[in-house]
């Protein structure tokens, strides 16, 4: 096992992994049956695996290819290919899945809106996002500088986009509807507490479909301002 992957395989990493799946798996008992599944981000398959398990045909995709490599060999069931979902010129031969799992992924991207873009382009009916989001309540992005190992982004850097602007983003690249989970995820990073406030958000965002499932909220578009260069 490179060393790349250990990271992955490390306490902390698996404790919000098995609390992300906690909450995921819930979520998507309530979903129609769906055959196909796109996990964006896949990382070296920890999420893929149980979806697979779940019944659905996984696709695995991510920018590295080491951890596809070794996706490959944890999740024999699965494909993996190597993708930068940044890539506008990306996904073009890709058919679109019922559900797109993008947990983990989009805090890491110096491009969120193009990935989020090209996630609309492979989301047939359903995206469920996991996500840290900036602190504030406007459209704000903030640029921040990553760890230099394989768990973090191709460029080391990141845009995060506040909860407003994904919201805006995800409406703007023409999904239907986005909904913000309002539950309880059991890990300190989904958590306001006196020392700290949350910082991680889930979103189901949909795609001419209807949907209701409990501890979701509709998020209305956003409105954005133009620049006033008079002042």
């Amino acid at each position: 096992m490179s060393s790349s992957v250990t990271f992955f395989d490390e306490a902390y990493y698996i404790e919000i992994n098995r609390a992300r799946w906690a909450m995921a798996e819930a979520v998507l008992d309530r979903l129609p049956r769906l055959d196909h599944c796109i996990d964006v981000g896949c990382g070296p398959g920890w999420f893929s695996e149980r979806l697979i398990n779940r019944g659905l045909d996984v696709l695995g995709l991510d920018g590295r290819e080491e951890l596809i490599v070794e996706a490959s060999a944890r999740v024999p069931k699965g494909k993996f290919i190597t993708q930068d979902i940044t890539d506008p010129n990306a996904l073009q031969d890709l058919q679109p899945a019922g559900l797109v799992f993008c947990f983990g992924l989009l805090y890491h991207l110096e491009n969120p809106f193009a990935a989020i873009r090209n996630l609309h382009r492979i989301t047939a009916q359903y995206l469920f996002i996991e996500t840290q989001i900036a602190l504030g309540e406007g459209n704000d992005l903030v640029l921040v500088s990553e760890g230099q190992n394989q768990t973090q982004g191709l460029k080391f850097h990141a845009l995060i986009p506040s909860r407003r602007a994904l919201v805006k983003m995800l409406y703007v690249a023409g999904f239907t509807s986005v909904y913000r989970h309002t539950g309880v995820v059991q890990h300190s990073d989904f958590i306001d507490s006196p020392e700290r406030l949350h910082r991680r958000e889930v979103f189901m965002v949909t795609k001419n479909v209807a949907l209701s499932l409990p501890d979701f909220i509709l998020e209305s578009e956003p409105t954005t301002p133009k620049i006033d260069y008079s002042r």
